[in-house]
Parts: C-alpha cells; structure tokens; sequence
C-alpha cells in the first residue's frame, strides 16, 4: 500500500519586487512568505523573465547573479519557462505592458495568487477585477491567508 502524500495547492507566483525585498530584507514579511513554501504550505512560483528581472538590480541588492541564481534554488522556487511575446499580447490591455508577463506567468502555472509589492500597476481593485479569479495581493495580505 503507498502511503498518501499532502501536496499543498496554494500556488503562489512571486514578482521580481517581492524577490527584492527578500533578499533586501531577509527577516521581512516577504521573507515570511518563503517560510510557507519551505514547510509546504504553499508553492512558489516565479518565471526566468521574473529572475532575469531581478538580476538586473543586482547593483541595488548587491548580489551578483550567480548569489540570486542560488538563492532561488534554495529557496525552493519552481521557476517556469520565459514569458513569450506571444503570451504576453495575449494579455495586452488587462496590465501595464511591463508587468504582462507577471500575469501570463501566473496563469500559466494555475497560481491562485500573485504577489507583488508594485501598487502603481497591479494591486489596484479595476486590474484585480480584470484578472479575477486569480487574486493579486501584497505580502502581508498574503500572510494574513495563510497565517
């Protein structure tokens, strides 16, 4: 008989700037974040296109990409493919062009949640309603679910 296993089903897509402040500030509440994927309460997930993005602020976390690249491997991230520009047309006029990738990346890997710090282009109530039922939230939103 094989035993059962709990696999957790809260799929959580990461953005480059909840990245950031990990590795800013690696007793945060996005720190937090990655404590729940660690003990399986939730799955990370992020994209190439989100790290490739983070390693373009390595003069900002002084980091160098080889540090990121690991620390993403160690944090337990399941990292997807690179967002096509097809995908993101797809999506065009939902999000800000910029962020289009965040939302193709989050739908394309079934995340009930996508996390994000940026308040200009994606946590604002006429994009979360565009996007719905996937739920764009801050960190310490997210905290609040799960805690």
């Amino acid at each position: 008989m094989t035993a059962s296993r709990h696999f957790p089903t809260n799929k959580v897509f990461f953005d480059a700037s909840v990245i950031i402040a990990v590795l800013l500030s690696p007793s945060g509440g996005s720190a937090k974040l990655l404590e729940f994927a660690k003990n399986k309460a939730i799955v990370a997930i992020t994209s190439q296109t989100v790290i490739d993005e983070v390693i373009d602020h390595t003069e900002k976390i002084h980091k160098t990409p080889e540090e990121i690249s690991l620390f993403v491997k160690e944090s337990g991230f399941l990292v997807r493919e690179r967002v096509t520009q097809t995908e993101i047309e797809k999506v065009s006029g939902i999000v800000d062009s910029t962020d289009a990738h965040l939302l193709v990346g989050a739908r394309g890997s079934a995340c009930q949640y996508l996390v994000t710090l940026d308040k200009k282009h994606l946590l604002r109530t006429d994009v979360q309603k565009m996007v719905a039922p996937l739920r764009i939230v801050n960190p310490k939103e997210l905290l609040g679910v799960f805690a």
